[in-house]
């Protein structure tokens, strides 16, 4: 296990997913974070701005800690991004608590 440490909220926490298309003009970083069942989910989400389209689309992660310590490293959904910045917060929610569910 690693020590937990705050994310800086300039950089993206995760690379670029496949998934994502190239070509956006600026990214977006956010971090949330939420306790559940005891364990603090942090949930990164990147935003990637498409002016050509006029759309930003949202890829999403998230990571368990409890005590400071990291106990299920980031995991980033590799298959889809989100057209809102709500709805990638609430897969990655999801996405957080069944990360501590299976742990």
């Amino acid at each position: 296990m690693t020590k937990a440490v705050k994310p800086d909220a300039e950089e993206p926490y995760f690379e670029t997913p496949a998934h994502i298309p190239s070509g956006s003009n600026h990214q977006i970083p956010h971090s949330h974070r939420l306790v559940y069942r005891d364990h603090d989910v942090i949930v990164h989400l990147t935003g990637y701005e498409y002016e050509t389209f006029g759309e930003t689309l949202w890829a999403v992660g998230a990571e368990v800690v409890k005590d400071q310590e990291i106990i299920v490293p980031v995991r980033v959904d590799q298959t889809q991004y989100f057209n809102s910045y709500d709805e990638a917060l609430a897969h990655g929610t999801s996405l957080g608590k069944r990360l501590v569910d299976e742990f």
